[in-house]
């Protein structure tokens, strides 16, 4: 290299300086905790070198904090543009090299803050987040309403339903076929010969055994219509339906004070009084036909009793025998926590007892946080 070359060679750094911040159109005074408006669309920061030897051929690089992360090669160009900064702190960097490449690493920096506006502001934001949360929500629960109304209309419109026709098989159909019991009942009482009047007692005890049979499932239809969850109400609606137009008569007494059981206990409790209740009004012969409930702290007590024929005891140990349903009811008892217990005698009745204890009888109450 000669010695012209070195001389001529410039190893001095330009220095680096930031002259201007243009806001919109509008220029800002620079320096520290400079602060510019809200909703900003163009933002302009002009700066330059000094270089006595080429200034033409100084080289700047950029970057602004907070946006980007990388630098950028401006070239000679001596301003940095941006368009719609969003609200925040900022640091713009301005690094240069003169003629001969050498950089300025230090270069020029300034902070700078733009506001935020109104709907800009993170209370504004979680505002948003809030009603559009509660706007979907009012939505869900309106249309929760509404599939809700529209299934207790169908299901309400289905009861009616259901209801009508049990109605009209109760006052049509069984009360025709009622009368015609009874009228067959005169003409086997006007029968002379034993074996004529032996096979129409058996055709009239099947047609009672019919009877009844229908007016279980016509109960079965107004069933969905009765008050949840009230046991009295539900024994006592089944077996006045069974004692209409019968020689048996019904009953139903309560001691202490009723009370809302367990959904799948009242299932299972009002299940095994009506099987009890069907074999006493389709087996029992009887004249007086009972049913106690009774309500403590410490069980739900249901007991059927009539005074009928009784039932064989080896029937009883057993449970099997399908005529009378013992094992399905002594199923139904363990299910729910139960104790199923059947007392009879030949000619001295039956009584069947269903015992639950309160702490599977009634539903579980929550504890008040207060409670100790």
């Amino acid at each position: 290299m000669s010695l012209n070359t070195r001389l001529s060679e410039n190893k001095i750094p330009p220095p680096v300086d930031i002259e201007a911040v243009v806001a919109d159109h509008k220029t800002y005074v620079k320096g520290q905790g400079l602060r510019l408006p809200p909703l900003i669309r163009d933002l302009e920061i002009d700066y330059t070198a000094l270089s006595f030897a080429e200034p033409k051929k100084v080289y700047f690089r950029y970057k602004l904090e907070g946006r980007e992360s990388d630098w950028r090669d401006a070239g000679t160009r001596r301003q940095a543009f941006y368009t719609d900064p969003a609200p925040g702190d900022y640091r713009f960097r301005v690094i240069a090299c003169n003629n001969d490449g050498v950089w300025n690493e230090v270069g020029a920096v300034l902070d700078f803050q733009i506001a935020a506006a109104w709907h800009q502001t993170w209370w504004f934001r979680g505002l948003c987040a809030v009603a559009f949360i509660a706007a979907v929500w009012s939505l869900y629960a309106l249309r929760l309403a509404q599939a809700t109304s529209r299934i207790r209309m169908e299901e309400k419109a289905r009861l009616v339903e259901r209801e009508r026709i049990a109605r009209e098989l109760h006052d049509t159909l069984l009360q025709g076929f009622q009368g015609l019991v009874l009228r067959f009942q005169s003409v086997l009482d006007r029968l002379p010969d034993a074996r004529s009047r032996k096979l129409m007692e058996d055709v009239l005890s099947r047609a009672d055994e019919i009877l009844l049979e229908g007016r279980e499932r016509i109960h079965d239809l107004r069933s969905a219509t009765a008050a949840a969850q009230d046991l009295s109400k539900a024994l006592a609606s089944f077996g006045q339906e069974l004692a209409d137009g019968r020689r048996s008569t019904f009953s139903l007494s309560l001691e202490g004070t009723p009370r809302q059981l367990a959904p799948k206990v009242f299932e299972e409790a009002n299940r095994i009084g009506r099987e009890a209740l069907s074999n006493a009004f389709a087996h029992a012969d009887a004249s007086k036909i009972e049913v106690e409930l009774s309500y403590d702290d410490h069980f739900v007590r249901l007991r059927v009793r009539d005074d009928g024929r009784g039932i064989d005891q080896g029937v009883i140990d057993s449970g099997k025998a399908k005529h009378w349903g013992l094992f399905g009811m002594r199923e139904r008892a363990d299910a729910i926590g139960g104790k199923l217990s059947i007392w009879s005698r030949a000619s001295a009745g039956t009584e069947v007892e269903l015992a639950i204890p309160a702490e599977m009888a009634y539903p579980r109450r929550t504890k008040n946080p207060s409670e100790h």
